[in-house]
């Protein structure tokens, strides 16, 4: 199958190997195919990819949202930058592999979907816009226009539930509610600020402007997702920014009508804001009860930045079905990748597209924003900050290779039994609480990492999981300092899984 090469700077390497470099991605001559697409260099479980689709040589300047239209092809949404009305709506023409301008001027361009009526909806900044993607400047028209205009959280994100209503993030309008002082304001009371909004679809297809609060006490909901078989939404978090490395944590949030989930005063599962400690000092604030707030179902680690999030319902990737994906934008250490929760185990997630450090000559720094689900069940996803669209597949050839290699693989007792010691003394306490493969029963665990590749039988050097404990070579060292393992724990695994033999 021929790669796609896209228009970049082609360099050449000392040793002679022409290589091609794409938003900061270096793609040699002989870069793997992921799909049609040059595959890039960064971490993913055993036989998944990730191909460059489109990148700043094609035009794009800051893409923040994609989805599929009808016949393939897709729609992205592309701020532009910190400047208004310059925003693009691009169309990238799946066949041809082309991507082309189709609507300029956006204000702020963010949210994207695709309505009940069949239109696609843009948010800008305070408004929202509909359009037909065959006629976009002829049909172009304004459902909503009374969203906030001003504050730290100007950019529109929205979803549809399944009676077409629309749940729209209306973002707080600062960090932590502290006056020109930097003290904190009692009470913080922002009626519909702060806020998801829901407005509803009336029965000639447009919107009231007479919106309904559904829940009060979130800072930015950059992330809404509906579950698709019981319809309850689902909110990620982008929390208070504290000057701490490890708080407050992003959340997770099962959203329910009438509740406030604790902005600016509280954050994580009842913890008080510093900024309103009442002290001798503050005593104009008086004794806040955090548990009066509702608490996230899950949270994830501080400073990540969940900027989108899904439930998978694909058929390409079946370990992911049903779970929700976020993509996790932040630049400090525990953003720049995107990660599976599972909803019913706990707050456990495990990273799919990881070690995205920036590497000079390799990669730059990774950058996720939105994702849609493709209809063959890839992973689509855009980069802002690089400028990128990218795709997460698994190729024909692998994915037959896995399946005859699941079939193949007979896991013994004495397997279980080995690695049910290893379990209890070392992954029951450094990694289950983090990573829902190591849960459940001994045997089902150990069929979750083999079949989930996490394992390879018999080859600890090209198992991710080794690879991750010994000293981080297949992305973030697992577990970080300071419970990484000893020496003799990982040689302890290396051992295992060497011995994992048919």
């Amino acid at each position: 199958m021929k790669i796609q090469l896209l228009l970049g700077l082609t360099l050449t390497l000392s040793f002679g190997v022409q290589a091609q470099e794409l938003s900061g991605y270096t793609l040699n001559e002989d870069s793997a195919d992921c799909g049609g697409f040059a595959k890039v260099n960064v971490g993913t479980q055993s036989d998944h990819c990730v191909g460059i689709v489109a990148s700043a040589e094609d035009g794009l300047r800051r893409p923040r949202r994609i989805i599929q239209i009808e016949g393939g092809d897709f729609l992205i949404t592309d701020m532009y930058g910190w400047v208004a009305n310059r925003g693009i709506v691009w169309r990238y023409f799946a066949k041809e592999k082309k991507l082309q301008k189709i609507l300029t001027g956006v204000d702020h361009a963010h949210g994207l979907a695709q309505g009940p009526d069949g239109l696609v909806y843009v948010g800008e900044r305070s408004k929202i816009f509909r359009f037909d993607p065959n006629h976009p400047e002829a049909t172009k028209e304004y459902v909503i226009t009374n969203l906030p205009l001003e504050g730290s959280h100007p950019l529109t994100h929205f979803i549809f539930d399944k009676e077409g209503d629309l749940y729209v993030n209306a973002g707080a309008p600062s960090d932590q509610c502290l006056d020109e002082d930097k003290k904190p304001i009692y009470p913080c009371v922002y009626e519909d600020e702060a806020a998801i909004r829901k407005y509803f679809r009336t029965s000639n297809g447009e919107y009231d402007a007479n919106f309904k609060v559904v829940a009060l006490g979130l800072r930015n909901s950059m992330g809404l997702a509906i579950h698709p078989e019981t319809g309850q939404l689902y909110q990620a978090e982008n929390n208070m920014d504290f000057d701490l490395d490890d708080g407050p944590k992003e959340e997770v949030n099962q959203i329910i009508e009438g509740a406030h989930y604790g902005w600016p005063y509280c954050y994580d599962d009842g913890l008080l804001n510093p900024k309103y400690k009442r002290t001798f000092f503050n005593r104009r604030i008086p004794k806040i009860n955090c548990q009066s707030y509702e608490a996230p179902v899950a949270t994830l680690p501080s400073h990540s930045a969940p900027l989108d999030m899904l439930f998978y319902q694909g058929d390409m990737f079946p370990e992911l079905k049903g779970k929700l994906l976020l993509s996790l934008h932040g630049y400090r250490e525990t953003g720049h990748r995107i990660v599976s929760l599972d909803l019913n185990k706990n707050d456990s997630y495990n990273e799919i597209v990881n070690q995205w450090s920036a590497k000079e000559g390799v990669r730059p720094k990774g950058a996720p924003v939105g994702m849609t689900v493709a209809k063959d069940g890839s992973l689509w996803f855009v980069e802002d900050k690089n400028k990128t669209i990218m795709v997460l597949k698994k190729g024909e050839k692998a994915q037959e290779r896995e399946e005859q290699d699941s079939a193949s693989f007979v896991i013994r007792d004495a397997m279980v039994n080995e690695y049910s010691t290893l379990s209890k003394s070392i992954f029951a306490n450094r990694c289950q609480s983090c990573h829902s493969s190591f849960q459940g029963t001994e045997d089902e665990s150990l069929k979750n990492l083999i079949q989930e590749g996490w394992i390879k039988p018999g080859e600890a050097e090209k198992s991710p999981l080794y690879l991750r404990i010994k000293d981080g070579d297949f992305g973030r060292q697992m577990p970080p300092t300071p419970k990484k393992l000893s020496t003799e724990e990982v040689n302890q695994v290396k051992d295992f899984i060497n011995g994992l033999k048919d």
